[in-house]
């Protein structure tokens, strides 16, 4: 589905990415992890459009993106929850969904889509008319990814999900990603919590100083010393 190859980006002089390729296959979840600073927001911007590569290519279904603003990007069925959610504190919940569905393609099924995040989120349904800057955090991570659902994503990037959220309200997340999943979305993930993350997905990728060093599914890089060492909890790195 998702295709990138020897992408570089830099922020002027500074380069942030070096020929990072990664592949995601249709109705899998991927996760891409490692420490802050590694460059993983960098190439879901890329991806979204919000950043031009210095080089590479980025294809989507077979189809160059070099030449698609971001709009066209999610019209093409691209979508991303970006960490930090970016809600709109003083709408409704339901005014923040219905913002997900702002181009033709999505406010054309906006009923249909409407009633598919009440079946994933219930509790949005209970506070549709409420405002969402009053929601816990759960709630407002369960609003973000439901206003990118309402943009019929065929492939969604989910940026930090856990941020800031307990354990309960973490594990509660990664049960509703992979439902989403399970209703025939592919999903990008990045994120911090890397035993997690590592437990839903199909295949990871491990990122160091904006390069790949690592990848293979989620149960061989559970497996693997090198990480365990430096991401999940015992001491020293080798990566």
């Amino acid at each position: 589905m998702l295709e990138v190859k020897e992408l570089s980006v830099a922020y002027g002089d500074v380069r942030a990415l070096w020929d990072v390729s990664l592949e995601v296959e249709e109705g899998s979840i991927v996760a891409l992890v490692g420490a802050n600073g590694a460059g993983k927001t960098t190439l879901l911007k890329a991806i979204s459009g919000l950043l031009r590569p210095t080089s590479g290519r980025i294809v989507f279904e077979g189809e160059d993106l070099a030449q698609l603003n971001t709009k066209h990007r999610v019209d093409r069925g691209i979508v991303m929850v970006p960490e930090g959610r970016r809600l709109f504190q003083t709408l409704t919940v339901l005014e923040n969904l219905r913002l997900g569905a702002y181009l033709p393609k999505a406010r054309a099924v906006y009923d249909d889509s409407l009633e598919r995040v009440f079946t994933l989120f219930p509790v949005l349904k209970d506070r549709m008319n409420g405002k969402a800057g009053l929601m816990s955090g759960g709630e407002q991570q369960m609003l973000a990814i439901g206003r990118a659902v309402m943009a019929r994503p065929r492939l969604v990037m989910i940026d930090e999900a856990s941020l800031g959220l307990s354990p309960i309200l973490t594990r509660t997340i990664f049960d509703l990603i992979v439902a989403l999943n399970q209703q025939d979305t592919t999903v990008l993930l990045v994120e911090q919590n890397i035993h997690m993350a590592l437990k839903i997905c199909n295949k990871a990728y491990v990122m160091k100083t904006g390069h790949m060093v690592l990848s293979g599914t989620g149960e061989e890089l559970l497996a693997n010393e090198d990480v365990r060492k430096a991401y999940v909890g015992e001491r020293g790195s080798r990566l």
